[in-house]
């Protein structure tokens, strides 16, 4: 046995290089034998193979980010003709006989012939003409050399690394030198950058995936569930030694599924190794940096200062090149590995206690002033200063972002924590528990702390707090369209718009989306309280100056609902669509980024073109927005369009329950109550109860509507009373040019209706052909089936207009083949004697073999058989029925009895049997 360079007895494994003074450890310059969980990584291969055809490539990480196994890994599963020497250093290697010792005795194993007058036993110099020797000596080998070096951050001293710069340079192309280090290698990397001609293989790219940590814990015979699994790879960010530890701990522990949520426990192997391997080697004051900082998720000379002001400065970038845990992100701004930063915050609170809570919040202090609000505001919660981070909100003007869907914004997600019962001495804390509630509740509880703050800011001078007092205007406002109070919304959105008007302009400027949400607030209002024009001025110039994704998504949601009651229907898909692109981001799909408003819009274009499936999509989709994010307006419009939806199928019984359900709590807007009016005139004349249809379209201002005179002529065409629907179209048509399209064409249609009834066929088809050359450009096509009956009547005598306008008047298969094309009220006609049936003979066999109903269907049945007919599936039946899925099936089961059926199929042609459908 020998003695080693520390004086310890070296192993017999040591090695005496031939006639040298220089001990040679055999182990040192062999490639390490691969573990038995070693996990195949044909992707990292392909890299280092790809650089080997370069001069350098460079593996780099953080301690344990599997480096060296990675080369290994390439080298035992490479099989090409290139011979591969490799070195594995250490510190004792920092030395310049020391390190090209190995490095030639390496070659010379990897089959480099290397004479002896290159490298002199015992009297070689390490200088110009060795390189030279050396360069030539690679040169005359038959193929090229592959010399891996591993840990190469363990060698300094220039005068290697400067011979090694030469040698690589020199070799070319014989010569590819392949390293592993902690931090960036010393060499003139940026010149082969410049060249293309580096491959770095950094410690992102060696982080395993979740489906390589999935092979790592099969190795050790460990079963994680999937989102186990996931967030342990994401918890220590792919790091090979944490999960290789990870795996390790588990084999005993009892749960490993528990032992996943706590990998980075003070106690743990993984908390342990970077105790170890990181905090122990560094420097104390670097360490005390480390720690000071490490409360941060992001940090940058400034920050770093401001936390560090007690310790000797400290340089990010060059602690980011000796130690890959801390990781550059851009723009002078690092970041430290999630494992690394959660251990030193760990040892921050056990040996610094009263020192973190100020660290907190002096970091919240600096972030106000240079960064997010978000940003600041966590780190002012962290430290337990609540009322900073709602000042922080309120002041920097981005409360309306806590009104967003819950779990949208970031600094929701910060202040949701607030406490809800504390006392508070300002009023800041309750605009924004305020606007939580306003956001993540279907009740009036945000009214509550709203008041409270409204006492406060009562008390101070009306020109002070003008940021609370505007956080406050806007509040009011989101919850009056909570609650539908018009008057309520108006106040609010005038509030508003004067206070920002107060707020410096250096300071708006720093936060446009405030001024973009009172502009939506105020457009919201103005299509609320009717004035259509004037509202879609507002709402663009909000959507023009939104930044806000979601914010941009509503305002054109809005839109386009505005667009679609005025019957542009082309314009409001557009717009829908736009708000679907506006809201999306990398996570959500596009049923679930658009606004309420666009949904229901869009819904509304459905139904106007007859496409009932798809217009009961969105209305299940609005629904389920609106239980989370209540608003009167679009509640009450979303029934609105179901009921038309229902009218089209004539099923006119819901829609006096969804009528009720708009009107519910609250007194609509004139206009709007006008729609729900003019729906249920439809609704009864539906179900052949005209004097109830001729009231409710008088309700609606049959004297000054053209719309609602078009409905009471309606009405009295189906009582028969020709004179008083002449009178009625003649007085509401006062209107002239003023007159929307699509009032106008209910108009032309009712007054179509009228020339039928009279004979006067001529000016029927003029009219109806009026009618539908005004539907084309929209493809409007529910007036056309509400009013089927005589429509089907008129066709048969001009089938050019039937022809030229098929698409129109066809029920078509978005339907789903409902009953809506058999429009109009059933009532007799004596023009239109009744026709004898079709195959009568074959009609009176099939009655002889009909089923008998045992029990007659009730009306909840019968209304479930029409959906089953119609081929809904059960919870669809029960998303229109508003029941549940199980009252669904009970009702399919006492059809089934009644009718003797074993299936819906068969359901549904005994009742057209039997002639209940």
């Amino acid at each position: 046995m020998t003695s080693g360079p520390n004086g310890a007895a070296t192993s017999p494994t040591r090695h005496r290089a031939s006639s040298s003074d220089e001990t040679i450890l055999a182990s040192k310059i062999i490639a390490p034998a691969l573990p038995d969980w070693m996990v195949p990584r044909p992707r990292i291969d392909e890299r280092i193979d790809a650089g080997r055809l370069g001069p350098l490539t460079v593996v780099s990480g953080p301690p344990g980010a599997g480096k060296t196994m990675a080369m290994a890994s390439w080298a035992a599963a490479r099989a090409g003709p290139s011979p591969i020497a490799w070195v594995t250093l250490d510190e004792y290697d920092n030395r310049p006989r020391a390190f090209w010792s190995y490095v030639v005795e390496a070659l010379r194993r990897a089959g480099v012939e290397i004479p002896g007058t290159v490298w002199a036993p015992g009297r070689g110099r390490v200088d110009h003409a060795f390189l030279l020797r050396l360069t030539a000596a690679i040169a005359a080998c038959g193929s090229p050399v592959v010399l891996v070096l591993d840990d190469l951050h363990l060698v300094t001293e220039p005068r290697i690394l400067d011979g090694l710069t030469r040698l690589l340079r020199n070799a070319r192309p014989h010569l590819s030198l392949v390293v592993a280090s902690r931090s960036e290698p010393v060499l003139p990397l940026h010149r082969y950058r410049l060249a293309g001609e580096l491959t770095e293989i950094r410690a992102g790219e060696l982080a395993f995936s979740v489906e390589e940590s999935s092979q790592l814990m099969e190795r050790h015979s460990i079963a994680l569930p999937a989102d186990s699994l996931a967030f342990l790879t994401g918890r220590v960010d792919g790091w090979v030694a944490a999960l290789r530890l990870a795996a390790i701990s588990m084999t005993t522990h009892p749960d490993p599924a528990l032992f996943v949520k706590h990998v980075a426990a003070e106690d743990s192997a993984v908390a342990g190794y970077l105790v170890e391997e990181v905090l122990n080697t560094l420097p104390a004051g670097m360490r005390s940096f480390l720690l000071r900082t490490s409360i941060l998720d992001q940090v940058n000379a400034d920050l770093a200062s401001e936390l560090a002001s007690a310790e000797p400065a400290t340089d990010l970038p060059a602690l980011a090149q000796a130690n890959a845990l801390i990781r550059p992100l851009g723009g002078g701004w690092y970041r430290y590995h999630p494992l690394l930063a959660e251990v030193l915050r760990l040892k921050l609170r056990r040996e610094c206690p009263d020192l973190e809570l100020d660290l907190h919040r002096r970091a919240a202090r600096w972030l106000r002033k240079n960064r997010t609000a978000a940003e600041a505001a966590r780190q002012a919660a962290a430290g337990g200063d609540w009322q900073l981070a709602a000042r922080i909100a309120v002041d920097e003007l981005v409360v309306h972002q806590l009104m967003e869907p819950p779990g949208v914004g970031p600094l929701a997600e910060v202040l949701q924590c607030i406490p809800q019962d504390q006392p508070w001495s300002e009023p800041q804390p309750l605009l924004v528990t305020a606007a939580l509630r306003l956001a993540t509740t279907s009740d009036d509880s945000a009214g509550a702390s709203l008041a409270v703050a409204d006492q406060m800011l009562d008390q101070i001078p009306s020109d002070q707090e003008i940021p609370s007092r505007l956080a406050r205007a806007v509040i009011q406002l989101g919850l009056a369209k909570r609650q539908g109070e018009l008057h309520a919304a108006e106040v609010a959105a005038a509030d508003a718009t004067a206070l920002i008007g107060k707020i410096p302009a250096d300071q708006l400027a720093l936060h446009p989306d405030m001024g973009a949400q009172v502009k939506a607030g105020r457009g919201a209002v103005e299509l609320w309280a009717g004035h259509f024009d004037q509202a879609a001025v507002t709402l663009c110039a909000a959507a023009a100056a939104a930044h806000n994704t979601w914010q941009r998504a509503d305002c054109l949601g809005h839109l386009a609902l505005l667009e679609a009651l005025r019957g542009r229907l082309g314009r409001a898909a557009e717009l829908a669509a736009a708000s679907v692109g506006a809201g999306r981001d990398k996570q959500a799909r596009a049923d679930e980024s658009s606004s309420c408003a666009a949904t229901v819009a869009m819904a509304y274009v459905h139904v106007e073109r007859g496409e009932l499936p798809e217009a009961r999509r969105c209305l299940r989709r609005a629904d389920e927005i609106l239980q989370l994010a209540p608003d009167k307006l679009i509640g009450a419009v979303a029934c609105l369009v179901a009921a038309r939806g229902f009218l089209a199928q004539r099923r006119p019984g819901p829609v006096a329950a969804l009528v009720g359900r708009a009107r519910h709590g609250w007194s609509p807007a004139p206009w709007l109550e006008q729609r729900l009016l003019l729906a249920e005139s439809q609704a009864h004349l539906a179900q052949g109860n005209i004097a109830s249809a001729v009231e409710a379209a008088r309700r609606a201002g049959a004297d000054s509507s053209l719309e609602a005179a078009a409905a009471l002529a309606r009405a009295w065409l189906a009582g028969g009373n020709i004179q008083a629907a002449r009178q009625a179209l003649a007085r509401g048509s006062a209107d002239g040019d003023r007159v929307p399209d699509h009032v106008r064409l209910q108009a032309w249609l009712a007054d179509a209706q009228l020339s039928h009834e009279i004979g006067d066929r001529r000016s029927a088809d003029r009219l109806l052909e009026r009618a539908l050359r005004l539907a084309e450009s929209e493809q409007v096509r529910l007036p056309f089936l509400m009013e089927g009956s005589w429509i089907r009547e008129e066709l048969p005598e001009n089938p050019g207009l039937a022809r030229a306008y098929r698409q129109l008047l066809n029920q078509g298969p978005s339907s789903r083949g409902g009953t809506a094309s058999r429009g109009g009220p059933a009532r007799p006609r004596a023009s239109t004697p009744a026709k004898p049936p079709v195959n009568a003979s074959r009609q009176a066999i099939a009655a002889q073999v009909m089923p008998l109903v045992v029990e007659n269907l009730s009306n909840r049945e019968r209304e479930v058989l029409q959906h089953a007919s119609e081929m809904l599936g059960t919870a669809e039946i029960a998303a229109e029925m508003f029941v549940s899925v199980n009252t669904v099936k009970s009702h399919l089961k006492s059809i089934f009895r009644k009718l003797g059926a074993v299936s819906r199929n068969e359901a549904v042609r005994r009742a057209r049997q039997l002639q209940l459908l």
